[in-house]
This record gives C-alpha cells, structure tokens and sequence, in this order.
C-alpha cells in the first residue's frame, strides 16, 4: 500500500514539473458583439436602446516573487507567486471572485497562463457591459470601443483602468 502512495506522489509531481497553468477560478459572461454591417440587419430591423458605458479598474502590485492583482471596488484579490524553479507561476491564494465578460469574438473559455492585470480590467468592464445589457433587456451589444488607461502609483504598483462603450439594441420581431 505504501508503494502505490509513494508511485502516485512521484507521478503526481512529476506530471506538475515545469507547468506554466493553471486554474483561476472566475465567471464568465459572454455577449454577441458585431459590427452594423454584421448584423445583416435593415434600419428598421433594430432599435438602438442606448449608448452605455462601463469601467473596471485593477491594481498590480509587484512583491518579490509575487504579483497581487486586486480590483478598485474591492470585490476580489488574486496573488500569483513564481517559485522559479519548476512549477513556474501558480495561484498562490485569492478572496472574492472576479466576473469576466467576453464578446463572443474574443471568447477564451479558461484562463490557463497568468492573466496580466489589463486584461483583468478588461474583462471586468465586459462583464459590467453584458450585466447593464441584460439589465436592458437588450438583444446584444454592437460596435463596442474599449479603452484602457495605464497609471504608476509607486516603483512596484501600477493601476488599469479600462472602460467599455458598447450600443445595446433590440431585434425586432415580426408578427
């Protein structure tokens, strides 16, 4: 029996050696965004809602081996920790849970590498888009525009902050 626990725990280790993945827990969002033309859709076809605008800022704070990527509103932190040597990067502890939002164009099903923190912002202004979206009981979004803003805060903090416009619109239906 103590073979068998000593075989799995080498092969387990062996088969984490050397791996730049991971896990990272979060949720995800998704929303159909295309161009006007795309839509294949007459004038009449839709009915623009609403332009709506939305931001998410993070911050990426750098400590040794270590980044901490924690969002402005407080609603998550993540520490990823590089050992160096043979696991690479990994998620070394998080409180709270990010929302990603992708428009399905764009659309990564997991996040497998360490995320840079403006794509963290990123994503967390997709998600606030597609939540205004379904707020307006909107069909989709088109044309969005993303932004996103780089700031120093100190030798080893930096803030994202991106911001998304998007329309939201209606498809009408014929009777």
């Amino acid at each position: 029996m103590a073979l068998v626990v000593v075989s799995a725990a080498m092969l387990l280790h062996s088969c984490g050696g050397g791996r730049s993945y991971m896990f990272i827990p979060h949720s995800v969002s998704s929303a159909s965004a295309v161009t006007v033309e795309n839509l294949n859709l007459s004038k009449g076809d839709y009915d623009v809602l609403k332009t709506v605008t939305e931001s998410a800022s993070v911050v990426c704070e750098y400590k040794n081996s270590e980044i901490i990527i924690t969002d402005g509103d407080g609603n998550f932190s993540y520490v990823f920790k590089n050992d160096g040597l043979t696991k690479g990067w990994s998620l070394e502890r998080f409180s709270g849970m990010a929302s990603f939002g992708y428009f399905t164009a764009d659309h990564e099903s997991t996040l497998t590498v360490v995320p840079s923190p403006q794509e963290f912002a990123r994503r967390v202004a997709m998600s606030r888009i597609i939540e205004t979206a379904r707020d307006y009981n909107a069909d989709g979004v088109i044309e969005p525009v993303t932004i996103t803003k780089v700031e120093n805060l100190s030798h080893n903090k930096v803030e994202y902050t991106t911001t998304v416009s998007a329309k939201l619109i209606i498809i009408k239906t014929t009777n």
